[in-house]
């Protein structure tokens, strides 16, 4: 999910790098932001909006159109770093049958979905909350909700009950927040520094907490093609 006023700082490093592996993988990308392409990068306009708060509009958009088929989906801001080879090592790891949804967490016991790293999820649960809003309408929005995240944790929490209520608690959506998806509370990131193999196991992450697990991150570069250099080229 991308925006016009940072289409420079951001989306042109970010096209340049995580996009361009995505595109070598063969795997298809989309860029949805809130304004009409503007140069050669093939943004989608999906809203009307494009400050910060349209992420809420952005990320219904995600469910209410069809993107084709795909085992795995993942849904990301402009600041997110995606190691692509690492992603799909982890992804050839999990299961596709059941309902789950990868995404790092904002604090130690915290209960919901953090965006920061990305969220990952299997083509059978991207389908059940297709399938939801289709039907049911996306009620999130942004007059009472301004952060993506959130909005669909409350989606799902709405989408739990609705199962549960039909006896299909077993089909329940579960969240996993994976470590190797970095974006950790800063009161906790020294701390669990030591415990983290950056270079090898780094799945996604929230390019602003870089600096709390990885001392060689140069805030002086451009971040995108900082982390490209020091994990995706041999």
């Amino acid at each position: 999910m991308v925006c016009e006023a940072l289409h420079e700082e951001r989306t042109k490093p970010l096209y340049n790098t995580v996009i361009r592996r995505i595109k070598d993988c063969g795997d298809n990308y989309y860029l949805l932001g809130g304004f009409e392409a503007i140069d050669e990068l093939p943004v989608i306009k999906v809203c009307d909006l494009d400050d910060y708060h349209s992420c809420v509009e952005k990320i219904e958009s995600v469910f209410k159109q069809d993107w084709g088929d795909a085992d795995w989906h993942i849904i990301c801001d402009d600041d997110t770093f995606v190691h692509t080879d690492n992603l799909n090592s982890f992804i050839s790891k999990l299961p596709e049958d059941n309902l789950r949804i990868y995404c790092s967490q904002l604090y130690k016991d915290s209960v919901g979905i953090f965006g920061g790293a990305g969220i990952l999820m299997n083509n059978k649960t991207f389908k059940l909350i297709q399938k939801f809003v289709i039907e049911n309408g996306w009620k999130e929005d942004r007059s009472f909700q301004s952060h993506s995240d959130i909005a669909l944790s409350h989606m799902c929490y709405r989408l739990n009950k609705k199962l549960k209520a039909a006896n299909k608690e077993n089909d329940k959506i579960y969240i996993v927040n994976p470590e190797t998806m970095y974006s950790f509370n800063h009161d906790t990131m020294k701390k669990n520094q030591k415990s983290i193999n950056v270079k090898e196991d780094l799945v996604t992450v929230h390019i602003k907490d870089m600096r709390y697990i990885w001392t060689y991150f140069n805030e002086q570069e451009c971040p995108y093609q900082s982390l490209e250099n020091a994990f995706c080229r041999s």
